[in-house]
Parts: C-alpha cells; sequence; structure tokens
C-alpha cells in the first residue's frame, strides 16, 4: 500500500494526460516516459551542471563510448558518429549508417548534452539513457543487437566483468547499466570556458572579447532573436526559470541548398501526431557550435554564415516556400551583412579552447577504438 500511494500522484497525472490526448497515443507514451524520468530524480541547473558522478562508472562508460562491441559488426561505435573534435558530431551531412549508407538525419553533437531535456533531433527520447536505445537497438545505426545479446558479449570478456562489478556491484554485465554508465561519461562533455563564457562571467576583460563578438553578442540577444529559442545561459531550447521544459520549433528547413523545396522530415510531428508540429524540430546547444557542421537536421548548411542568412531571410517563409505552421518569430530580421559577420563571429566564441576529450589508448574488447568506420 506504501508503494501505491508513493506512486499515486503520477498515476493521476498520467490519467490527466491520457484524459487530455484522448487517441494521440504517441505523445501519450512520451508524457510517461517524461514522468517516469523525473521520478528517478536529477534536474536540470541554471548552469547546466550533471549531478556527481562516481568516477568509475564514468570511466567504464568512457570505453564503452569509444568500443565498438555494442554494434552487430563490431566495427561501429558511439564515437563513430560522435567525434570529440567535431564536436562530438561527425562532419557529415547525414549520419553513416552501418551498411555505409546515409541516415536520414544529421548527428547531433554531444557538447552539453546534459543541458538538454529532450534527445534527438525530435525529441522522443526523454533522458540519455532512452536515447542510447535508439541507435543500439536500430539495424540500420549500430546493427540492432538486443540487450541480452549485449550482456552475452560483455560477459564473455573478463576486463569488462571486473569493471561492471566494481561499479554495479556483484553481478554479471547487465545492458541497462552499460546505458548508465554511457550516458554518465556523456554528462561529463562540459564547455563552459569559451571566451564568452569567460567574459559573461567577468574572468576576462570586458575589451578582451573583441568588439565584433560583443555587438554579436548584443544582436544574438535582441534584433536578431536568437535567444528566443537558444535561451540563455544554456544556449539551447529548454526554457529557463524552472528548465523544467524543451521547446521545438518550425523553421521551414529547406530540403537542399537550393532552397527550392521544403524538407519532408515531419520531425515533432512523428512523435506527438500533432499537426502543428509537423517540421518542428530542437533547437541544439550552441556550445563548440563553429566544430559541428554541417548545421540543422539534415544538414543543409555547411557554414554558420549560410545559418545565419537563412534565419535574416524569414527561415522557410523567406525562401518563398509553403510553411503554414512556421513559427512567429522567424520572420526576415534586416540585419546588414556587417550585423550577419558579427553574430557568426559571437557564436564562434561559444567554442572552447582546442582541448578535447581523448580517446582510451585501448578498449577491453580489443577491436579498434572508436570503430573501423
Amino acid at each position: 500500500m506504501r508503494r501505491l500511494a508513493a506512486w499515486l500522484p503520477l498515476y493521476l497525472f498520467l490519467g490527466l494526460i491520457v484524459f487530455l490526448l484522448g487517441s494521440r497515443l504517441g505523445l501519450v507514451r512520451h508524457a510517461f516516459r517524461a514522468a517516469v524520468e523525473r521520478t528517478r530524480g536529477g534536474t536540470l541547473s541554471p548552469e547546466g551542471r550533471p549531478a556527481p558522478l562516481d568516477s568509475g562508472e564514468v570511466a567504464l562508460g568512457r570505453l564503452l563510448f569509444f568500443d565498438p562491441i555494442l554494434s552487430a559488426n563490431k566495427e561501429r561505435a558511439c564515437a563513430s558518429c560522435h567525434i570529440p573534435t567535431r564536436g562530438f558530431s561527425d562532419g557529415r551531412v547525414r549520419a553513416m549508417a552501418v551498411d555505409r549508407s546515409d541516415l536520414p538525419r544529421n548527428a547531433p553533437g554531444l557538447t552539453n548534452v546534459s543541458d538538454q531535456l529532450a534527445f534527438f533531433w525530435d525529441g522522443r527520447a526523454v533522458s540519455l539513457e532512452d536515447q542510447i536505445d535508439g541507435p543500439v537497438h536500430a539495424d540500420r545505426e549500430m546493427g540492432g543487437l538486443k540487450g541480452r545479446q549485449i550482456e552475452e558479449r560483455l560477459d564473455s570478456i573478463e576486463e569488462y566483468r571486473a569493471l561492471f562489478r566494481d561499479v554495479y556491484g556483484d553481478r554479471s554485465p547487465r545492458y541497462a547499466d552499460a546505458k548508465h554508465a554511457i550516458a554518465a561519461f556523456e554528462r561529463t562533455l562540459r564547455a563552459d570556458a569559451s571566451t564568452a563564457d569567460r567574459w559573461r562571467r567577468g574572468e576576462i576583460a570586458h575589451e578582451a572579447m573583441p568588439a565584433d563578438a560583443r555587438r554579436g553578442f548584443d544582436l544574438f540577444a535582441g534584433k536578431a532573436q536568437c535567444s528566443r529559442c537558444h535561451f540563455l545561459p544554456l544556449t539551447t531550447s529548454v526554457v529557463p526559470g524552472a528548465f523544467a521544459s524543451q521547446e521545438f520549433t518550425v523553421l521551414g528547413i529547406p530540403a537542399d541548398s537550393s532552397g527550392h523545396a521544403l524538407d519532408s522530415d515531419p520531425g515533432r510531428y512523428a512523435v506527438t501526431k500533432d499537426p502543428a508540429d509537423r517540421g518542428a524540430f530542437k533547437a541544439p546547444s550552441l556550445r563548440n557550435i563553429a566544430r559541428s557542421a554541417p548545421y540543422m537536421h539534415n544538414g543543409v548548411f555547411r557554414s554558420l554564415d549560410q545559418v545565419v542568412r537563412f534565419y535574416n531571410q524569414g527561415g522557410g517563409q523567406g525562401l518563398g516556400l509553403d510553411v503554414p505552421n512556421q513559427a512567429p518569430e522567424v520572420r526576415p530580421l534586416h540585419l546588414t551583412t556587417a550585423d550577419e559577420r558579427a553574430l557568426v563571429r559571437f557564436l564562434e566564441t561559444l567554442s572552447d579552447d582546442p582541448t578535447t576529450v581523448e580517446a582510451p589508448p585501448r578498449v577491453p574488447s580489443g577491436l579498434p577504438v572508436g570503430g573501423t568506420y
């Protein structure tokens, strides 16, 4: 009875969600997962700092992140699509599938991923642990291994057996524990020592921030309206204040660089089935954004200059595309060429100095670190 009483508020909340959403089952399932994740603790602070993590768990997660043992062909690792020197993206227009073909979307960067409340471009995962299931179990991404198959592989490697015991106790490796370890490592992928960060905190003199970058910040927070989707200080679409919700925005992204057709990806609509969400996507963190080109969910823009110009023109509608549900704040900005350059200069100052997470020299499986392609 005590357990039932403890869970009663959650059940009542979910009942209300079901009542309000009716037959939109995709959104009901998403709300359920989000509510369950909230009961497990862990909140986003204004600075996006993750809770203190056990160093052994982080070390194990780092090994698993770079170890191709989780892929069916033992040739792809998490690090294959999330490369440290590229802001933990991969530099490709669209991520590479296990058969070397293109996946439907660009690989998002993982820098400051702990600042997010929803994962994937469409926000279908509500935790980093939940997100890990996506590529691991997808046939085209890492080959589609099931949790039991992964556990058998890890249990067959003496070094992994010892590492899992050290972190999680006297039991054989579990897939759920592997997900927690990888997520713990990913939460350490922080970038908060950029020129812009140190300027904001008063750690460097006002004059040490280049004048054009300072002007770019004024535009970012003002006329260019960037901060209406990339909220400060996190520069994500997590709404400030309680940091309890994440927004998704319809921009009218073109299908290719010609700008003659609207991209057909349904975006957030695939999760919610709400027509207003068709073509809506999450605004990513702008930390280390200068290193994670190309941009947008389909990698359509190769440079920050192109991204800024797209917004300045007024998004998809500004290109002449039919986007009836485009967000009202996405409209022509009337920025000058000098304004555009200043805004790009500010975005470049959001990248840290050229230091990065180092790959381990070896992984317990003995496979090539980071995979072979």
